[in-house]
This record gives structure tokens, sequence and C-alpha cells, in this order.
């Protein structure tokens, strides 16, 4: 009895020395190098992010100087802030400088706020020209909105935050400053001050730009990963999280470190992230900006893909080990109940009653002991042949088996289903809703004719928006018109156009342009060729002739801005349930499947004027073959 388990031992040792211990190895290789991979996208990931915000901020602060050279590089300006009268012709820079700080304000919508500051006597305060006076105790005017008195008497500059912060001699200075956004709260933001060069005169002129911080964040925040970004020595004037303004960047960076590159793992507001932080130069600018990036997600999605990693080991080691101890088990107690019959056998107790599952030399074995005992019972006999026969009975069993029919409605019952309706409409008198059931049918009949094609003919989706229009129209009434217009030279028999792309543009038009118009609406379609540029070249050789198709509506229209957010929309990456507008959805897939069927020189262009109607362009091949 001893000896039961000792071939289970075996089995035992076996499988730990040719699986657990090579599959432990395997696996903690592949998970150091698993973990070292996917460390390595994140840290890709994050420094790409970083280098994207260091790009837009280099841009923004090289327009914002570029943007001040009409201010301060203009001659006639510097000689206007160091005279010392305000005659005819100062009068007329003076009006020059403002015309050119209104234009610049209204064309450039990363500048929160732009002034002039002088300590010329002569100069008058205006809306973007501030006179500080001669002194600190001078009045400042009610457009500095700062008391008189409050900086150094000798230097009337130096009541504003921004001067305080600068070196006064330098030419060109960036620093951040507050500005008022209403009555209650500030922004901090990043300004750039210039110097006039206004000679040996004692006055002095300064010309004051803000970023606007809405504007940064308009442009920097694009993914979920947090920012910041400061000057060296001050707070951040941008971060990702509203509620970070003003926030210190980490000890890590000094005011000394120059082209500083830090990648690693950082508590960011009580919470763990991988960050890269960097530096850049502005242009033209001695001020060095430091840039912040954390991706909170990735020691999470690192952690659990670890885990994920170690369950999915566990499982395969513990299959085989579960698989090897149940079958050891089973081996086991079969070699013991054969040791058992031998036993028996050899103290002359014939009687084997028990047998061996399986089909191998045990079994075989197994089976030889019987027959051997067999022959020693001959006068067994009858009695063992009436035991095989009662062994050989067979139960019979019987299966049923149930089928469940899945019913399919043919198409054909529901036209007929329609007509029938239809025509009790008729017989009713309400004209309305038997044509309104005629052009249910056709739209019924075209979508489903249309599953499962690639295309249609361009006459079939014409008369399919038809019919949407005419059930429209006995919804609006007269309020929705519409007319087709098709080039000659356009079959639309023989053009295949992709199916369903005009209907849900057309949808979109009546939903969204002329449903709420106090005014009756139109609707236009219109096909034709045209030669169009292609691949952005400017030589005619790129022309290639297309099938324009344009759907016009006069309806509520969009603002500009709204016609560039949504055409840049188009090409982005998106879906159902990114939280956007279902009709942006809709013309979003629209353009995707032009360009996955055509290619990338075909898809959809929006253009829209607010108060004068929409016009959605669709680009197709000149033949549909």
């Amino acid at each position: 009895m001893k000896r039961h388990g000792r071939v289970g031992r075996q089995m035992y040792r076996i499988l730990l020395l040719t699986l657990i211990i090579p599959i432990g190895i395997i696996g903690t290789i592949a998970a150091v190098l698993l973990l070292r991979q996917m460390n390595n996208r994140y840290e890709e990931q994050v420094k790409a992010d970083n280098i994207r915000v260091k790009s837009i901020l280099f841009d923004v602060t090289s327009s914002l100087y570029t943007n001040l050279e009409p201010i301060v590089s203009v001659q006639s300006y510097r000689d206007m802030f160091s005279q010392v009268d305000f005659d005819d012709n100062a009068r007329y820079q003076y009006n020059q400088v403002i015309n050119t700080i209104t234009s610049l304000k209204r064309s450039t919508a990363g500048i929160s706020t732009i002034n002039i500051y002088t300590n010329n006597p002569v100069i008058p305060t205006d809306n973007y020209i501030i006179n500080v006076g001669t002194t600190g105790l001078e009045e400042a005017g009610d457009v500095a909105e700062v008391a008189a008195g409050s900086g150094d008497i000798n230097d009337p500059f130096s009541r504003y935050e921004w001067y305080r912060k600068i070196d006064p001699n330098a030419w060109d200075s960036y620093t951040c400053t507050h500005v008022p956004l209403n009555e209650y709260e500030d922004a901090f933001e990043l300004t750039l001050v210039r110097r006039f060069n206004t000679g040996e005169s004692e006055n002095r002129a300064y010309v004051v730009a803000t970023v606007s911080t809405n504007y940064l964040r308009n442009r920097l925040i694009t993914t979920d990963n947090y920012m910041l970004a400061s000057l060296s020595g001050e707070p951040a004037f941008f971060s990702s999280e509203y509620d970070d303004r003003e926030k210190e960047m980490p000890d890590i960076i000094s005011e000394n470190t120059e082209n500083f590159n830090y990648t690693g793992n950082m508590m960011l507001d009580g919470k763990m992230a991988l960050t890269y932080v960097s530096s850049f130069v502005p242009y033209k600018v001695d001020k060095r900006f430091f840039v912040l990036v954390g991706d909170y997600k990735a020691s999470d999605s690192v952690r659990d893909i670890l885990r994920r990693f170690i369950f999915v080991m566990i499982l395969a080691i513990a299959g085989p080990v579960i698989s090897i101890v149940l079958y050891s088990r089973y081996f086991t107690g079969r070699v013991y109940t054969l040791r058992e019959a031998m036993h028996r056998a050899s103290t002359g107790d014939y009687d084997i009653i028990e047998s061996i599952s399986g089909d191998d030399e045990l079994s075989d074995t197994f089976n030889d002991l019987k027959l051997t005992t067999e022959q020693i019972r001959e006068n067994e006999s009858k009695y063992y042949e009436a035991r095989i026969r009662e062994q050989e009975l067979v139960n019979m069993q019987q299966n049923m088996e149930f089928k469940m029919l899945a019913g399919q409605i043919n198409p054909h019952f529901l036209y007929n289903t329609l007509e029938a309706i239809r025509m009790q409409a008729i017989r009713g008198g309400d004209r309305d809703v038997a044509t309104s059931v005629k052009y249910l049918a056709k739209i019924m009949h075209y979508v489903l004719e249309s599953t499962g094609t690639s295309t249609s003919k361009l006459s079939d989706e014409l008369k399919h928006v038809e019919s949407y229009l005419q059930i429209q129209r006995l919804r609006f009434g007269e309020k929705v018109a519409w007319n087709f217009y098709i080039s000659d030279d356009v079959d639309t028999d023989k053009y295949r156009i992709l199916p369903l792309l005009i209907q849900p543009i057309v949808e979109n038009a009546i939903s969204h342009g002329l449903k709420e118009m106090d005014k009756n609406g139109h609707i236009s379609i219109v096909a034709e060729y045209e030669n169009r540029n292609t691949n952005g070249a400017s030589d005619g050789e790129a022309e290639e002739r297309q099938l324009i198709i344009t759907i016009n509506d006069d309806g509520k229209g969009m603002t500009e801005e709204e016609v560039l957010a949504l055409n840049k929309s188009l090409d982005e990456k998106r879906n159902d349930s990114d939280g956007r507008g279902a009709a942006s959805i809709g013309l979003y897939n629209i353009h995707q499947r032009i360009k996955l069927h055509y290619g990338e020189n075909y898809g959809m262009t929006i253009r829209s004027q607010e108060g004068r109607g929409t016009s959605v362009e669709l680009r197709l091949p000149e033949s549909s073959e």
C-alpha cells in the first residue's frame, strides 16, 4: 500500500521540470519585455503630445511677436512717442496706431488684450493707448484702472504688474500677468512686452499683448493628458485643468535648466502619471518656456496588462497541473485496481467482478487476467455466459429534437400590405394618408433593395430623395419646395452611386436648416461635371473631371466658425458615441464612405453663411465604373 503514490510522484516531478519551471521562466521574460514595450509606447505617446504642445506654443508666440512688428518697427510711430509736441502729424500717426491695433485685434483670435503704455505727457489716453504720467503721483486716467501713487514715484510704469516682472531696458520680454475677466475673477495670461525705440528721449513706450487662455485651451486640449506650460521662474500660465491656474511647476525644473528633458512617473494632483517635461526658447526672445504633459492612464494600463498577463500565466500553469493531478489519481487508481485483482487471483479468489476503465495496456492486462480466471473456472461457464448476456442488453433511448423555424418576412408581403392600407385610405377618402403610404412603400423598397448592394443607379437615388421630399411636404406643406438640376451630360440611368448618400443630407437640411424658419424654404440638388484640381497642384496637368452633386438650402445657415469646425471634423476619427450630434455623425459617415470607396481625392465639403443657407458638395469620379 505504501507504493501506491510512486507513479503519481514521478508524474509530478516530470510536470515540475518540463512545464512549470519553463513556463515560469518564459513568462517572466515575456512580462519584462511586455512591460518595457508598453512603457516605451506610452513614453513615445506622451513625448509626441509634448512636442505637439511645444510646437503650438512656439507657433503662437512667433505669430504674436511678428504681429506686433507693424507697431514697434514703424519709425513714424517711434517718433510720435518721443516728440515733445502733439501736432497734426502726431495726431495722424496716433490714429494710425489705433487703427493698426484694432485691425490686429479683429484678425487675431489668439490675442486677449493689447495696449501701448507711454510716459510721454503729450500723448492722450485712448482705448488702446494708456498715458501713465511722468511720475507715480500723477493720475493714470480711467483706462488704467489703477490708483495713482501705487508704484515708484520716480517710475510711473512700476504700478503695472507686467513692468515689475521684466527688465525695463530689454527690448522684448515674456512674462505672465493677471487680466480681469469679470468683476469677480481674472485670468493669468502669457504676456509679451515689446519696447519702442525712442532714441535718447526720456519718453518711453511699451506695447503689451496677452495671449488668450481660452484660445490656448481650444488649440492644446485635444487629448485626455494633463498639461502644464510655464515661463522660467513663474507659475504655469496654462493648465489643462481649469482649477490649476497659476500652479507651480514641479521642483525638478530650475531657472538654469537648458535643453531640459525629463521622463518618468510623477505625482500630479495626487495621482500617478507618466510625465514628460521639456523646454524651448521662443522666437527672438531670451526666455525659456517649460511644457509638462502627463498621462494618468499609462500606469493603470500597464498594471492592468500585467495583471491580465499574470492571470493568463496562472491559467496556463494551472490547467496542465490540474489535468496532470487528476490523470495521476485516475491512473494510479487503475493500477491499484489491477494489483488488487491479481492479488485476489493469487489467493484463489477467481470472482473478479471489477472492471478497469480506459483502452490501453492496463485494460488489456486486466482483460487477460479475467480471461485466465474464466479458463480456470470451467465449471462456472454457464453462469459466466449468463452474465455476458445480461451485460449485452442494450437500453434503447429515444432523442426528441425540436427545431426553431425562423420566419422571414418577404419584402413583397410588406409592399402588398402597404398597398392594401393605401387602398383602404383611398376608399375612406383620405388621400393624404394614401399618398404617404405610397411614398413610404417606395422608400422601403429602395432601402431593402439597396441592402447588401454596393451601388445603385443615380436615377434611383434621386427618386428615393423625391419620395422622401414628398412625405416631408405632406408634413410641412408648402414650407418645403425643391428642384433637381441635372446636367445634360450626366446619364443618371448609367451612373452608379453609393446608395443612401443624398437623402441623409436632404434630411439634415430640413431638420437643421428649414424646420424652424418662418418663411418657406427651398432645396435644390444640382448634378454636373466639373474639372477639379487634385493633390493641391497648381498646374493644369493635375486637373481631373469629376461629378459634382450639390445640395443647397436657403435655411438659417451656420457661422464661419461652425463651418470650419464641421469640415474639420469630417476627417477626424469618430464614432456614434463620442458625444457629438447625430447630424454631424451622419455627414461624417457619408464623407468616410466616399473616401473609402473612391479614394482620397473625393469626399464632401460644406459651405454656409449665417442667415443665407447651406451648401453640401459631393465630389465623385467622372465614371462610376
